[in-house]
């Protein structure tokens, strides 16, 4: 990755590095930040930096403050800085530390209040700037720095000798803790985590001891078991899809939840719960089938080295985590587990409330198994979809939804929010969203059309959708209706195309089904056309309404 750093002290040995695998620009000196910050360097822009930080250390920020007045004006100031540092750099991510600012050894008693304060202020005005400028992203400094200890963190010796603030051992801290960082910006989240239970989510064997003999209390052994199950509820709250896959009856497993008072995790929280003697990649398999999710998404937590190389043979797709040895550690790598393949830098309205989305589609597909027809389950749900250009409201879950979908994406084409910034303003491009709700609730905004008018022609850059509506015929209500309206805007003509990926099968005949023709390409790459002039009136079995 091409990475720049920028601070308010020497850090040139933390280039260094982060050299081995990066390229990184040599900005003109570590005082420098604020110069970058108030005009556009053009060597830094012609570089292209895909990632800067800012890595500010406190108290040569706040160097001569003296009370809370002084603190907020310096920081106050420098909030205005990193502001037109991400103007100036709109195309790079943003990463800006957090402060950590050490009391005076010589002062009054309140002077760690006054620290703590400052490092607490300066929080408040990074949330507001990743707010607003959605290319700043928060770095943790101070938190790595009390993790690690001040003792050992800071280095007086390295101070005095080159205005370099931290130990040897801390640089390397440093460079690992960015390389994860950068990791985090590129990586597509995984989405479903798949847990045994026995002597993994509570100690014991469910089957021989009983819901209220296994080992899950408030003290001790047990104690493990329920801090693990407290960070799993919580990656549940950011969007993380849980699954069960344990060899046990079912009636057990049930017993547990329910009657077990110290349970944290309830049956509710999970989207998919196989409880039986199947060996367990047969079971992910049939999780993957239905939640309609690629096995690529998945994540497996097992004590069993046995299921967990099953696993990996069976099913190499599915990431399997390895179980630590250390008990004591089973709640620390558990958080380790979302930092690694679940961590998202904006939590949307969506990632919310994916579990009970999930757990809607089940009630779904009950109803659909009970149908006498298709179309008559179809008609049964009440579908209603809702067309809205993107708006402030949806762009994050814009670009979230064109960075997370795979298989019914005609183009796969990828942006984050200033490359979708850029092709709604410069190319002209026009971004559609659907929301999709029915009698069993509402699905969220899951489809995307893309486009961009080349005189009386309207050229479909994509067409996207989540799995969670696929099968119900959305996209044939949704293009439809945007083909209508394209007409009646004086669109006489509109191509589309088709970008095999090792993900997007299920679209590739989407558009001979949506009655455009092939016009060039092979297999690899397609070419469609369709005429406006004269769009035939269809029935339609959902309701679509345009909100513009």
């Amino acid at each position: 990755m091409r990475l720049s750093i920028l601070s308010n002290v020497n850090l040139d040995m933390l280039s260094g590095l982060l050299k081995k695998e990066n390229e990184v620009f040599q900005t003109d000196g570590y005082g420098e930040w604020i110069t970058y910050a108030l005009k556009k360097d053009e060597r830094l822009a012609a570089f292209a930096p895909e990632c800067l930080f800012l890595l500010l250390d406190g108290n040569a920020l706040l160097e001569g403050c003296q009370d809370m007045g002084s603190v907020k004006t310096v920081l106050d100031r420098s909030e205005q800085y990193i502001e037109k540092l991400a103007e100036n750099y709109s195309a790079s991510y943003l990463v800006v530390s957090t402060i950590d600012v050490r009391p005076e050894h010589i002062g009054a008693g309140d002077a760690s209040d006054l620290a703590q304060a400052s490092g607490a202020y300066w929080d408040t005005l990074l949330t507001g700037l990743a707010e607003r400028q959605k290319n700043i992203h928060r770095f943790e400094l101070r938190r790595l720095i009390e993790d690690y200890g001040r003792k050992q963190f800071y280095s007086a010796k390295f101070w005095y000798m080159g205005s370099i603030p931290y130990d040897m051992k801390a640089l390397h801290l440093l460079a690992e803790e960015m390389r994860h960082v950068m990791a985090r910006l590129v990586r597509v989240p995984k989405k479903v985590l798949v847990l045994d239970l026995d002597n993994t989510l509570w100690g014991g064997v469910i089957g021989e001891d009983g819901p209220e003999g296994i080992v899950l209390d408030s003290a001790h052994e047990g104690a493990i078991y329920q801090d693990t199950q407290k960070q799993i509820k919580k990656m549940q709250q950011q969007g993380v899809l849980l699954a069960i896959a344990s060899k046990n009856n079912s009636e057990d497993v049930q017993s547990a939840f329910r009657e077990n008072p110290h349970m944290i995790l309830k049956e509710s929280d999970f989207s998919a719960i196989y409880a039986d003697w199947n060996p367990k990649p047969v079971n992910i398999g049939k999780i993957a089938e239905e939640l309609n999710l690629g096995l690529d998404s998945f994540v497996f937590v097992d004590d069993n080295e046995a299921e967990r190389e099953a696993m990996r043979i069976q099913q190499p797709e599915v990431t399997v985590v390895d179980f630590p040895t250390d008990l004591t550690t089973l709640p620390a790598v558990m958080a380790e587990v979302y930092e690694n393949y679940f961590f998202t830098w904006h939590l949307t309205d969506e990632d919310k409330a994916k579990t009970m989305q999930y757990q809607q589609e089940r009630e779904r597909r009950k109803e659909r198994e009970s149908a006498v027809s298709y179309e008559d389950y179809l008609r049964s749900l009440q579908t209603t979809i809702r067309l809205a250009p993107v708006n402030d409201n949806t762009r994050e879950r814009a670009v979230q939804l064109m960075n997370k979908t795979n298989q019914f994406n005609t183009c796969t084409l990828r942006m984050d929010e200033l490359a979708l910034e850029h092709y709604l303003g410069e190319e002209g491009g026009h971004l559609l969203m659907a929301e999709v709700s029915d009698k069993y609730g509402n699905s969220g905004w899951v489809s995307e059309f893309l486009y961009h008018q080349d005189g009386d022609t309207a050229v479909i850059d994509n067409f996207l959708m989540s799995c969670r509506v696929m099968g119900r015929k959305v996209e044939d209500a949704i293009l439809d209706a945007v083909l209508k309206k394209l007409q009646a805007d004086g669109i006489t003509r509109a191509t589309a195309a088709y970008k095999k990926t090792a993900k997007n099968k299920p679209v590739e005949a989407l558009w001979e089904h949506l009655g455009f023709t092939q016009v060039s390409g092979d297999e690899e790459q397609k070419q469609y056309e369709r005429k406006l002039t004269s769009l035939p009136e269809t029935e339609q079995i959902h309701t679509v309404v345009w909100d513009v």
